[in-house]
């Protein structure tokens, strides 16, 4: 899997840095909005680096690159990785606060706390999935790292 910042993977890790480290400014202002989207594309990204890599000459690799859905994602993943354990109304919750948690409108939530630091056990239990395929090098970041960790 590409591991420097250029890649989905590095992009997805670098967005899941963001919104762990914005849990403490989100309890300061009372909102979690921010979290629960930016988990949701940290989330997106992390998929697609799965995809990319093991389903590059599948049929359905460049439509699923260009969607949104967390669920059809994993769903995808799971056809090569019937052992993930990985659920996907989880994810699918998670893919729901792209738009919902960051546009006004009609299906506009506001998130709270609780939900907040949810989308960040999830990313956790993602990446720590992701991290178990094929990471024999120890090469992949971990922690909260700096850039210097993604190259």
């Amino acid at each position: 899997m590409e591991k420097g910042l250029n890649s989905y993977y590095g992009t997805g890790y670098n967005d899941y840095l963001y919104a762990k480290n914005s849990l403490d400014i989100a309890r300061e202002i009372g909102n979690f909005n921010g979290v629960a989207s930016m988990a949701s594309q940290a989330a997106e990204k992390l998929f697609k680096a799965v995809i990319e890599k093991y389903f590059i000459d599948d049929e359905d690799c460049i439509r699923l690159l260009k969607s949104h859905n967390l669920r059809s994602m994993l769903e995808k993943i799971k056809t090569k990785f019937p052992d993930c354990p990985l659920d996907s109304k989880d994810y699918k919750w998670l893919g729901d606060f792209y738009y919902d948690a960051r546009y006004p409108g009609d299906n506009f939530t506001v998130v709270g706390e609780e939900s907040g630091q949810e989308c960040i056990r999830l990313l956790e239990e993602l990446i720590g999935w992701i991290d178990s395929l094929d990471d024999t090098n120890g090469n992949k970041p971990k922690g909260l790292g700096k850039i210097g960790d993604f190259i």
